[in-house]
């Protein structure tokens, strides 16, 4: 049983969303964010980057100019509050994908509980970060994602909220569509309600420390059952329409052997072909590597594990090749590994390499749903970056207050 309950949002006037809508500040480069800044001033990045010109600011100083810049866009009326309490339909398109799932509340205790299923540790560090952030501004603008198991009765559910007017509907420069819809009749409140409530179990698809940090910051505060504090802001959607890509990594230097040095320790360890057309989509089991000497497969060799976590590529990459062969133990803090998302291409893993940035770069195969869930269910964790996971959702549309009901 998961407890999914309606929330009276913060968000933008419709004439406004897609001026407001941003995507996170940490996606924009210095001169990109000044440029946003610069050009419109509905954009939600005012709000979570209000101090942008003074550096070096204690973080509580920051997190109380956030709370301000937040009341000034309600002064001005960039934001308003709903008189009563929903959910939201939010669907994104673009070519070749559709994207569309529920947001609401969902309460910390399914996350204590293990209901809401990790696939990732969290670092304390960051946790604590933002759970100060959200107690210094009381606001929560970035819903978790949580993948919602097959389930026809939810997926039809939303299909028919669709038929109805939209609250929002916008387009952005990278061509995708989004489309809003409030959805506040008691019958449908209940229903979805319910089909929550039937369920076993979400998985987290992204942001495990923004879900660990609501749970920090309801025992902090000691939330009662029921109160804002008490529950984190989520977008639910169907697994079949989760984007699930690919996370590469490059690497500077081969650990003191020569590029042939390298190819001839991987040839002792496993089966390597070389790739006379390029890199494509890797079999399970297998990496395509790029370094001067151009593109290769690499066959893992074989292991018997039973453990879902260490079955997957990323996991073996890094027992068979990053480890015992480039000496690199931890992916969190070793400073010779880039993460490159999937969705880059392979270019984005050529382009180091042939400028000199890298040494070494390695194409993964996607992780699937199946085994996303299986690492889950068996309460283990994936390595690091194993898997860029869309949609992912503009900021500022719909924010969660944690003052109040």
């Amino acid at each position: 049983m998961i407890h999914v309950r309606p929330f009276r949002a913060w968000r933008p006037a419709p004439h406004t969303a897609s001026l407001v809508g941003s995507r996170s500040f940490l996606n924009y480069s210095e001169e990109q964010l000044r440029e946003k800044l610069r050009g419109n001033p509905y954009s939600f990045l005012h709000i979570i980057h209000a101090d942008h010109d003074r550096a070096g600011i204690p973080r509580a100083e920051h997190f109380d100019a956030v709370r301000r810049k937040f009341l000034e866009f309600v002064d001005k009326g960039f934001l308003v509050r709903e008189a009563a309490r929903a959910f939201y339909l939010y669907e994104q398109s673009g070519p070749g994908f559709i994207s569309r799932g529920l947001i609401g509340a969902v309460d910390v205790a399914d996350y204590r509980e293990g209901r809401i299923k990790v696939h990732e540790q969290t670092l304390t560090a960051r946790e604590e970060l933002f759970k100060e952030y959200l107690d210094h501004t009381g606001i929560n603008a970035e819903p978790v994602l949580l993948a919602v198991p097959r389930s026809q009765a939810f997926e039809e559910g939303l299909d028919a909220i669709t038929l109805r007017p939209t609250l929002f509907d916008f387009c952005t420069t990278d061509q995708v569509r989004h489309r809003f819809w409030r959805v506040d009749h008691p019958d449908d409140l209940g229903r979805f309600a319910a089909y929550f409530r039937d369920m076993e179990a979400m998985y987290i698809a992204d942001g495990h420390h923004r879900c660990a940090s609501s749970a920090r910051l309801a025992e902090h505060c000691a939330a009662a059952p029921g109160s804002p504090k008490s529950a984190f802001l989520a977008y639910m959607v169907p697994e079949g329409q989760l984007h699930i890509f690919n996370f590469d990594r490059t690497v500077k230097g081969f650990n003191g052997l020569s590029e042939e040095g390298f190819w001839d320790r991987l040839h002792a360890i496993g089966r390597l072909w070389p790739l006379p057309d390029g890199p494509g989509i890797p079999e399970k089991g297998s990496v395509e590597i790029y370094a001067r000497g151009g593109w290769h497969g690499f066959a893992f060799p074989a292991q018997r594990s039973g453990q879902p976590a260490e079955n997957l590529d990323a996991a073996r990459l890094s027992s068979s090749v990053l480890a015992p062969v480039l000496g690199i133990t931890d992916l969190r803090t070793d400073q010779r590994v880039r993460f490159v998302p999937g969705t880059q291409g392979t270019n984005a893993l050529e382009h180091p390499v042939d400028t000199g940035l890298a040494d070494v770069a390695f194409h993964l195969r996607a992780v699937t749903f199946a085994e996303l869930r299986s690492v889950a269910d068996h309460h283990a964790s994936m390595p690091p970056k194993s898997t860029w996971i869309e949609p992912k959702l503009r900021s500022g549309l719909t924010i969660y207050s944690l003052d109040d009901h």
